[in-house]
């Protein structure tokens, strides 16, 4: 719907990228409502972990853009397909900033829906640091409408990390089923992969709608922290009033889990030997078949 270039801010001098419609796009009236929308969304919604929105507007030949902060580095997505999975440390430091970016989103009424490794970048800033920021609200929702880009019986978002109740009418999302996302991506990250293994398509909406996922347990035939599965399973209820009641308290839960609150489980790190202590800190060496990382993000 659009393409990205980098720019200048004559103004301030400061390095931004430009997302401009594409021409066939502004000929649709939903698609031009839908990339407007995003810019007046991202007007609302101050945050470090969402990128920023510095003007939008039409071009003089009535082209509508946005200027957005440049950022550099890759998204989630990326770096997953590159590396498998990720350690604990590095895991918990993402899901907490992408929940703290929610916390304000929700804030503002505003429900992404599209919660996906491919729409988390992981920024690079000056002094070394790195930090995830939430990218397109395009088909996000605000209040209690599904918003003018949302048609009844239609499944918005990428289907691997939708809410159940997403599935068929994206209108019923409301700010758990970005929990529910935030849940799949941690699963991912953490395993190398999906909850409900490599189902697609309709095998996987008729998994989400009737049956429960997976322990994180289950999935792997390993044993994790209580306080992490415990977690998974809330975020990843089927039933949203199972789910934490809003971010606040989800990030609460999230950062309880990574101090390690709540009984330890152990694991065997090998077939036939002695179970050890699956810690906060490494996961990389939990399962000797897996290839371990070329690289961290530190």
């Amino acid at each position: 719907m659009g393409e990205v270039w980098s720019a200048t801010d004559l103004r301030t001098g400061a390095d931004v990228a430009v997302k401009l419609s594409h021409g066939w796009a502004a000929s649709e009236p939903e698609l031009l409502a839908r990339f407007e929308r995003e810019g007046k969304l991202l007007k609302r919604i101050k945050s470090p972990f969402i990128c920023a929105l510095v003007d939008f507007g039409r071009t003089a030949e009535g082209v509508p853009y946005m200027v957005l902060e440049r950022l550099t580095g890759e998204t989630l997505d990326q770096l997953l397909t590159r590396e498998g999975y990720l350690p604990m440390a590095e895991v918990g430091r993402i899901a907490d900033e992408i929940l703290q970016a929610l916390v304000v989103a929700h804030g503002a009424a505003i429900v992404h829906r599209d919660l996906s490794p491919a729409n988390v970048f992981l920024h690079r800033t000056p002094d070394g640091k790195t930090l995830t920021k939430i990218l397109d609200f395009g088909i996000a929702k605000v209040g209690g409408t599904g918003g003018p880009s949302t048609a009844s019986h239609v499944t918005m978002g990428t289907l691997a990390y939708v809410a159940p109740e997403q599935l068929g009418d994206s209108a019923k999302a409301g700010p758990s089923a970005d929990l529910y996302a935030v849940g799949t991506l941690v699963f991912r990250a953490l395993t190398g992969q999906m909850p409900y293994g490599a189902a697609k398509g309709t095998p996987l909406v008729v998994l989400k709608r009737e049956t429960d996922v997976p322990s994180i347990d289950e999935a792997t035939g390993e044993k994790w922290p209580a306080a992490l599965r415990t977690f998974l399973a809330k975020t990843m209820a089927r039933l949203p009033a199972k789910r934490y009641p809003s971010a606040e308290v989800a990030l609460g839960a999230w950062r309880d889990a990574m101090r390690g609150k709540g009984p330890r489980l152990t694991a065997p790190e090998k077939p036939n030997e002695a179970p050890r202590t699956l810690t906060l800190d490494d996961n990389a060496s939990r399962n000797p078949q897996r290839r371990a990382p070329k690289s961290r993000i530190t």
